[in-house]
């Protein structure tokens, strides 16, 4: 057995308290295991030898690795055939943090936190488990007059409030009859709460419903209907983290599939092959048709115009938007 983890049935834990991370397996033959990590690197993989053992034919030999970082513990690829899904998007590293869901195959691994307790520390010292159950029992009775009393107190004194404003006279049998639902009779506050209410769980389901799309587009490659999705997302919930990291990643992969077609378009120009150079520069303004005071859409056309030139082609020759090249969103 492996030295960097511990493995527990999935309610179990371990005796000694403190805090513990944890790899859960949620599915497969391996399924209801939590595997606890003591060590500051832990392999998982089809291998024998790995700390963790996936049991699945999609899983390489050495599929990842998770290392301890400072207090983060960081996941990362080992050069597996299959690739890691970490909360629905593919990664080569990741930080964990409490809740992440990590797919490797068809196999799905829950990453928590656990803080284990000592419970003999809560019998006090120098006296009997009866005469503290007794003691505890005194204690709570008279906390729960002291907050019974109070919010008595704070019902009569609203109740006073709103008779004085009626100028109507105190009775005395009304007050014994006084709960929430007398004292709050103004039905369009009842109203505006009901409605803000139920504008939260349209929100919430709004801002889901995006999401899902989004990243869905993300993992096709459809940059720009993913960014849109995203921020349609925004709009219902400006300061979800989960919602601005997407767009953020969403972004950078844009950003790095132009660049790629731009270095393909250098380097076919660098070896006179004009032709695919101008494919790769016409992918860029295929993909940033609808931005043309980008910087880099502007850069291509003048890719595109110098190539023309070297080839002996009039200005406008090419027609970028009927080229079939790169397969481009």
């Amino acid at each position: 057995m492996s030295n960097a983890v511990k493995i527990f049935n999935h309610f179990d834990t371990p005796k000694k308290e403190g805090v513990y991370h944890r790899l859960i397996c949620l599915t497969g033959e391996n399924k209801g295991k939590a595997y606890f990590i003591v060590g500051k690197r832990i392999v998982i993989g089809r291998s024998e030898t790995a700390d963790v053992t996936i049991l699945d034919l999609k899983s390489s030999r050495e599929h990842a690795e998770i290392i301890l970082v400072g207090d983060t513990y960081i996941i990362t690829d080992l050069g597996s055939q299959n690739g890691i899904i970490v909360n629905d998007l593919k990664i080569k590293q990741h930080s964990l943090g409490n809740g992440d869901k990590i797919i490797i195959g068809k196999t799905v691994y829950k990453f928590s936190k656990v803080v284990v307790k000592n419970q003999l520390k809560k019998v006090k010292e120098n006296s009997s488990i009866d005469s503290d159950s007794e003691s505890l029992s005194e204690e709570k009775e008279p906390e729960s007059k002291r907050l019974m009393l109070m919010l008595v107190g704070v019902s009569i004194i609203l109740v006073l409030i709103l008779a004085i404003d009626d100028e109507e006279p105190i009775n005395k049998k009304s007050l014994v009859k006084t709960n929430i639902s007398t004292i709050v009779r103004d039905e369009k506050f009842k109203n505006a709460l009901t409605t803000k209410s139920i504008l939260s769980e349209k929100s919430k389901e709004k801002v889901a419903l995006y999401i899902q799309r989004g990243l869905r587009e993300l993992r096709e490659d459809n940059y720009f209907r993913a960014i849109a999705e995203l921020e349609s997302a925004r709009q219902w919930s400006p300061n979800n983290s989960r919602v601005n990291a997407y767009l953020r990643i969403a972004r950078e992969r844009l950003d790095e599939k132009i660049e790629g077609f731009f270095n393909k378009a250098l380097r076919d120009k660098e070896a006179i092959n004009y032709q695919n150079s101008i494919t790769s520069y016409c992918a860029v303004v295929r993909l940033l048709a609808n931005f043309p005071d980008d910087s880099r859409y502007l850069t291509a056309i003048e890719g595109v115009k110098d190539l023309e030139v070297r080839m002996g082609l009039a200005e406008g020759t090419t027609k970028c938007i009927d080229l079939r090249g790169p397969n481009v969103n």
